[in-house]
């Protein structure tokens, strides 16, 4: 096969740069050019394979020239020396006898590379490893050693593949660098690439050694994988080989494995290795996620006891559906999360998901409200032959809070004193707030004494249970009612404006002493006559 060649020519900058600017800027004047055989175009490159082949990988074969190199290695941009001999440079080759040192500065960029055997093609990952050292041999101006990769093609500006780095150390020093072109690209280039302003120093250098023999095609790998379940090992893992020799070889740390498809495993982090046939690997993290597979229960609570309307809703998410759900022992599973008509008691629901991760919920309880009762129905009788003065006391509990009252035909209202009932039975109603209602009766009797209102004249508050308090005696429908009790100097010692309420005889907590008292009584009568009367009680210990 004849020689091919890609001459690349850089374009100096006219101007110095910032020193960290400058491989970039360099860069972007290289144009790669060459003349191809179409004998090469069409055989020399062998698409089929996986590794390409580095002629001449420890740069051996004397040149005498400086600026030239042995072949096939073609000198790119400027003069990069084959070392030692050069100048007095005499720091010994990592292997065999010769090796290549390169410098760049402000205008500056020594390149070298080689025309491949085959292609470097886009999207598949290479690993090559060379050895480099950084030296101050050239000139004291030498800040700091670098490296780097780059793809080329007639006509076209390269590609930087893989950068090292800025570097220091003047010993040998093993890299394998990884790299993946954007393009299909015939020649690679190698030289240093950033300088690393050290105060006035403005040059950076690097020497290159030992090549490995081929630049190996990387492994390529697409893992995908199953969430395990909540404190158990169920998680999968599934490698798809996107890139590689083969065959290849798995192995699965921490467990061992060595397929391509593992299970069983808890949630956590793997490392997978994946070693092609030509020895060049790659390693993974691989994680395995607990589930998150929960849900949100909802309980719906009958209005009204013994309605036996309660149920059990619940909200879904994560894992994997469709989703089943389990009741109590149910052995087969609902595709609706909800659960109603329910009686009160204990429940326990089981979610399942595709893969049969399971999150239950236990002791669901489903309470209703307290039955609504009556506790007591009492009433007062009308209190004389021409009033509508009968009451009826109603006193509930049970259901929910607050009650409403009424009479059969009457509207709703929250005092549960029903009144001014005349004589009769009379049907009633109790319900609380999510109308739940109890129902009853009761029998309304009428004093037949004629209306009035008496007033005793004496009481003894000794506690015996016989006459201890003072109060009028209302036989009548009265309204606007006042009973007042003075001293006989004036002062008030007892008021009320209920026909019911009552004097005890205490005045600020302490009994007064037996004496005569003045009362005086307001009140409105049934036939809607303004009434007073006057007195004196009694006080007697």
């Amino acid at each position: 096969m004849k020689t091919i060649s890609c001459i690349v020519h850089i374009a100096l900058l006219k101007a110095r740069a910032d020193a960290s600017l400058i491989s970039n800027s360099l860069l972007r004047k290289v144009v790669c050019v060459a003349a191809f055989l179409s004998l090469f175009l069409t055989s020399a490159f062998d698409t089929a394979a996986q590794d390409i082949v580095i002629d001449n990988p420890s740069l051996e074969g004397k040149v005498t020239v400086s600026g030239r190199l042995p072949k096939p290695w073609l000198v790119i941009s400027q003069s990069p020396d084959q070392q030692p001999g050069i100048a007095g440079f005499s720091f010994p080759a990592s292997a065999g006898d010769f090796y290549i040192g390169a410098v760049l500065t402000n205008d500056w960029q020594e390149l070298f590379g080689q025309n491949l055997r085959s292609p470097l093609k886009a999207g598949k990952t290479y690993t090559l490893s060379v050895d480099l050292a950084s030296t101050t041999f050239y000139t004291r101006d030498i800040c700091n050693g670098s490296f780097a990769i780059y793809g080329c093609n007639p006509g076209e500006q390269p590609e930087l593949l893989w950068e090292s780095g800025n570097f220091n150390h003047t010993t040998w020093k093993r890299y394998a660098p990884v790299f993946t072109p954007e393009k299909d690209y015939r020649q690679i280039i190698f030289g240093p690439n950033s300088i690393f302003k050290c105060k006035e120093r403005s040059y950076a250098a690097v020497l290159v050694d030992n090549f490995s023999p081929t630049i190996r095609e990387v492994p390529q790998v697409s893992v995908t994988t199953t969430t395990t379940c909540k404190n158990a090992s169920t998680g999968e893992a599934s490698v798809k080989l996107l890139s590689a020799h083969n065959p290849v070889t798995y192995l699965w740390m921490p467990g061992g494995q060595t397929t391509s498809h593992v299970s069983g495993l808890s949630a956590g982090t793997y490392k997978l290795t994946v070693t092609a046939l030509n020895g060049a690997s790659v390693t993974v993290d691989v994680i395995i996620k607990e589930t998150d597979l929960k849900s949100v229960v909802n309980i719906i609570i009958s209005k009204c006891n013994g309605d036996n309307e309660n149920g059990i809703a619940l909200t879904t998410s994560g894992g994997i559906p469709p989703y089943r759900y389990y009741l109590n022992d149910d052995t087969q599973p609902s595709y609706t999360p909800a659960f109603n008509q329910l009686h009160p008691g204990t429940y326990r629901v089981t979610v399942k998901d595709e893969q049969g991760c399971e999150d239950p919920y236990e002791k669901i309880d489903l309470k209703e409200p307290p039955k609504l009762q009556l506790l007591s129905v009492t009433t007062k009788a009308a209190s004389c032959s021409e009033t509508t003065d009968g009451r009826i006391f109603l006193q509930a509990n049970g259901g929910t809070q607050p009650y409403a009252y009424r009479l059969e035909g009457t509207e709703w209202q929250m005092d549960s004193i029903l009144g001014h009932l005349d004589k009769g039975r009379y049907y009633f109603q109790v319900k609380d707030k999510n109308d739940c209602e109890v129902k009853g009766s009761a029998d309304v009797d009428k004093n037949i004494r004629q209306c009035a209102v008496f007033v005793p004249t004496a009481f003894s508050p000794n506690g015996d249970g016989q006459n201890d308090l003072f109060r009028a005696k209302v036989h009548d429908d009265v309204t606007d009612y006042k009973l007042e009790v003075y001293t006989r100097w004036g002062q008030t010692v007892f008021s009320t404006n209920s026909p019911d309420g009552a004097w005890d005889g205490l005045f600020k907590g302490k009994m007064l002493p037996a004496a005569a008292y003045v009362w005086v009584l307001l009140y409105t009568d049934s036939k809607q006559q303004a009434r007073k009367q006057t007195g004196t009680v009694m006080l007697i210990q």
